[in-house]
């Protein structure tokens, strides 16, 4: 596939072997694989931190306002990129990264990059070219929250729900993970393409920070075991779609409620069904649905929104999944305006949405960064895709933090939520080659 502005690549295997740590931004999708290489131009560092803290008041009651000034201040700022890129003599520039679970709190780590090139989207045929090689080896493994924390944190939220003050929170926690030697990402990412040819494999090319700047050191830690060389990766293999754009046609993809796979064929098929006939994983499901065609409805002529659930699987997990498609009023709205109007979707955060936030800061010690935001690419006519930030990790020197989350609603309990998110783990540590790692967490 070639677009104008972009070189034409042979193949999407082409592209992936193309990929040079810290300089280019990897995606592939069921549409198409993209590799971008170079930088033109970056989203500023703190930008729109500065700009709510100009803005605003300070107080905290002032939250949703805050959301809404680093929202609206992204979204200018990329439509100024493109302009500035423009007069530059670039003929149809692109923004390609990743933008933060809170924008008003964290920096988007947006560019628009010197070179893209665009190939066919991955196939099963690429599970046969690559052979799966450990990306690190001897690795020290730390559990942040711990499990017992992350129970307490559950049962917290659950009786602020009996209070009527929830209806669902997403609770997520941490793999800190350190390795003998440096992490090979280009490996990390051959072995996450081989395994996610269905969804939405990511790496995005972080600024450079300083040791104290750096998301991974908020995490207490053994220095003497750590290597830091600069360069700052964001990694991973998402299932979720938040939205893709073709003129004024959308699609956007909602997943809540999962279950673990099994090795067992049998047994795998009994969990999906268990799955879809859970009266508690449709209603979690049920609740991120209404909030996102709620969403929708004041940007669509038209909104194609299915009764029910269906099923769809990765290599680990199963999910309850609704696909919506719509036509939007007007195609002046971007794929990254729709991405904000959905973002935070209750299957990453919770709702009420600014409740479940504050739940979220006060329970989970460490800052998501661009954990649960979106990933993907907007071009200078609007178009473009946006996953969901999930299954992924920081990658740093020989370190690595790894994240996952579960949906806690009424009738969830402390135990089972653990378990979901050990399984989430499951993606990135059987891309790293931590097999045994990921036999221990099935066991839990």
């Amino acid at each position: 596939m070639s677009k104008a502005g972009a070189i034409a690549a042979t193949s999407a295997l082409h592209l992936l072997e193309q990929y040079r740590e810290g300089t280019s931004f990897f995606w592939s999708s069921p549409q198409h694989t993209l590799l971008a290489q170079g930088e033109r131009m970056r989203f500023p560092v703190s930008a729109v931190q500065q700009q709510v803290v100009s803005d605003s008041s300070g107080n905290m009651d002032h939250a949703h306002d805050y959301h809404v000034e680093g929202v609206h201040f992204v979204i200018e700022q990329v439509r100024q990129m493109i302009q500035e890129a423009q007069q530059t003599g670039l003929r149809k520039p692109i923004v390609v990264g990743a933008i933060p679970f809170d924008p008003s709190q964290s920096s988007a780590e947006l560019l628009i990059p010197e070179t893209v090139q665009w190939a066919e989207p991955p196939s099963h045929a690429a599970n046969g070219l690559y052979e799966r090689r450990p990306a690190a080896a001897g690795c020290e493994i730390e559990e942040v929250p711990g499990a017992e924390m992350y129970q307490r944190s559950v049962n917290h939220v659950l009786r602020q729900m009996e209070q009527g003050e929830l209806d669902k929170v997403v609770l997520s926690r941490t793999l800190r993970v350190v390795s003998e030697g440096l992490v090979d990402t280009h490996q990390l990412l051959r072995n996450l393409f081989r395994n996610n040819a269905h969804g939405y494999t990511f790496a995005v090319p972080m600024r450079k920070v300083s040791k104290t700047e750096s998301i991974i050191t908020t995490v207490n830690r053994d220095d003497d075991k750590v290597n830091h060389q600069g360069t700052r990766t964001f990694i991973g293999a998402s299932p979720e779609l938040l939205v893709t754009r073709k003129g004024t046609i959308i699609r956007v993809n909602p997943l809540a409620g999962s279950a673990a796979r099994s090795d067992d064929p049998a047994e795998d098929r009994r969990r999906a069904e268990a799955l879809l006939a859970s009266a508690k994983d449709r209603h979690e499901h049920a609740v991120v649905i209404d909030a996102v065609a709620a969403a929708l409805r004041p940007l669509c002529k038209q909104l194609i929104v299915p009764a029910e659930p269906s099923l769809i699987q990765t290599s680990t997990m199963w999910h309850l999944s609704t696909e919506i498609h719509g036509e939007l009023l007007d195609r002046d709205i971007s794929s990254l305006e729709v991405a904000f109007a959905l973002h935070p979707t209750p299957a990453i955060c919770g709702t009420p949405v600014l409740t479940a936030k504050e739940a979220i800061g006060l329970q989970e010690p460490f800052d998501r960064g661009l954990f649960t935001g979106m990933v993907g690419w907007c071009d200078s006519e609007g178009d473009g895709e946006w996953a969901v930030t999930i299954r992924c990790a920081e990658v740093e020197g020989n370190e690595l933090r790894l994240f996952a989350g579960a949906g806690i609603v009424a009738g969830s309990t402390p135990e089972a939520e653990l378990a979901e998110t050990s399984a989430k783990f499951r993606t990135m540590l059987l891309a790293m080659g931590l097999d045994s790692t990921v036999s221990h967490l099935k066991e839990e």
